[in-house]
């Protein structure tokens, strides 16, 4: 096939893919969509090596750049080829490749970021020297189109990874939030039981200052016939007694008005607890919402 035109063909093909739906289909904040709505395309190209133009194939990898496929396909490298050198293009030297050849081969690869249609082209060639191609070979379509299914799935996995992060994450905001909630419940209950003993402590000592009360008023008529020193010091033992108790009372009253204030602290505190894990709960179901369509969209991808 004459270059020129195969290099055509291969604008009008991945221009064609439907990237006015990608831009339109719903997507995350971080600018994930949730769907798969792109097909897995390998169209013949041509890879420029110096003076040098080769055959090659290119197909897309998508919501990712340049520098992200590079990696990906380097990163493959590692456990097929002898070595990896260059960058424009890069070349891969002695690559196994059981599905394309019987021999190792070499390849040459370059990455271009196409930011409007939010996608990477990648074009490879198969070659035997730097300027010569290797023979043409159905398999290799085969395998660029298998890298193209790879990578696209490898890409939409690191998006799984980032929410699988967010959800466990709010997974753990939820479960400190229930435990702020019992905690405060706790308190709630262990300061309603101190207010009733302080209330039931300031009762008991009002009823002991009212018979202490009755007591003096006896002794007052006593001493007003005996005029007896013995009876005055016993009037004012008992006078001393019952403003000891109204001390007692006093003190008890502000401890009760603290207590109170303690408890209604933790009453008001339970709304913003049961409003927190409300919040936690409903951002954790939209987090595995998405999660699960970013799920189906890496098993869409074929």
């Amino acid at each position: 096939m004459n270059m020129k035109y195969a290099l055509s063909i291969a604008g009008l093909v991945l221009a064609s893919i439907p990237f006015h739906q990608t831009n339109a289909q719903a997507r995350t904040k971080e600018g994930f969509a949730t769907t798969w709505e792109r097909p897995i395309t390998v169209v013949p190209d041509s890879l420029t090596n110096g003076d040098h133009k080769l055959p090659a194939y290119t197909i897309a990898v998508f919501e990712t750049d340049a520098n992200g496929v590079m990696d990906l396909w380097k990163a493959d490298m590692k456990a097929l080829s002898q070595e990896v050198t260059g960058s424009r293009p890069a070349k891969a030297s002695g690559v196994i490749l059981t599905s394309v050849s019987e021999t190792p081969t070499n390849l040459l690869v370059t990455t271009t970021t196409e930011k409007k249609a939010d996608m990477t082209r990648m074009t490879v060639a198969f070659i035997l020297t730097d300027s010569t191609a290797a023979p043409a070979d159905p398999r290799q379509e085969a395998y660029m189109r298998s890298l193209g299914v790879k990578y696209n799935k490898a890409v939409v996995q690191t998006q799984i990874d980032t929410y699988q992060k967010m959800l466990d994450k709010a997974g753990n905001k939820l479960t400190s939030a229930q435990g702020d909630q019992a905690k405060t419940q706790q308190n709630l209950t262990k300061a309603n039981s101190n207010l009733e003993k302080l209330k039931a402590k300031r009762a008991k000592v009002m009823a002991a200052n009212a018979e202490i009360s009755g007591q003096i008023a006896g002794l007052e008529k006593k001493f007003a016939l005996t005029n007896d020193p013995k009876d005055l010091q016993k009037l004012t033992k008992t006078r001393e007694k019952l403003a000891k108790g109204e001390t007692s009372v006093a003190k008890l009253m502000q401890s009760e008005a603290k207590a109170q204030g303690t408890v209604n602290k933790y009453q008001e505190q339970l709304p913003d607890r049961a409003a927190d894990q409300q919040e936690i709960t409903a951002t954790k179901e939209e987090l595995t919402t998405t999660l699960n369509a970013l799920k189906r969209k890496h098993d869409s991808i074929q």
